[in-house]
């Protein structure tokens, strides 16, 4: 399986679809493709949580459509992060960054 729990993660893929983001785009969904174990993914989400970007998280290793969805878009690592029309594989701090300031919508705080 492309998606093992300790595979390393090396060559991280960019792909763009669009960008950059709208200034301001409050319905761009944020959604986090990720697996157990994944410190790329961690990171991910400590820097999304950071920038209090509300997000969702998908196990791929639970859901096989979801896998597919992913390596449909040509990725074969995870993070694979899709906000909006964009989409990127690993940990980019930059890219997530450049969310938050297009307006991406906001976690609630508890």
């Amino acid at each position: 399986m492309v998606f093992a729990a300790n595979e390393p993660h090396e060559n991280v893929q960019t792909k763009q679809t669009s960008g950059p983001w709208p200034q301001g785009d409050t319905n761009m969904s944020i959604t986090v493709y990720s697996k157990p174990r994944c410190p790329q993914c961690d990171a991910t989400y400590r820097a999304l949580d950071k920038q209090g970007v509300s997000y969702e998280r998908i196990d791929v290793t639970q859901d096989p459509e979801s896998l597919a969805f992913i390596k449909g878009l040509g990725y074969q690592q995870a993070p694979v992060v899709v906000a909006g029309e964009d989409h990127w594989s690993g940990f980019r701090p930059d890219r997530i960054k450049a969310v938050a300031a297009a307006g991406a919508p906001l976690a609630l705080q508890a």
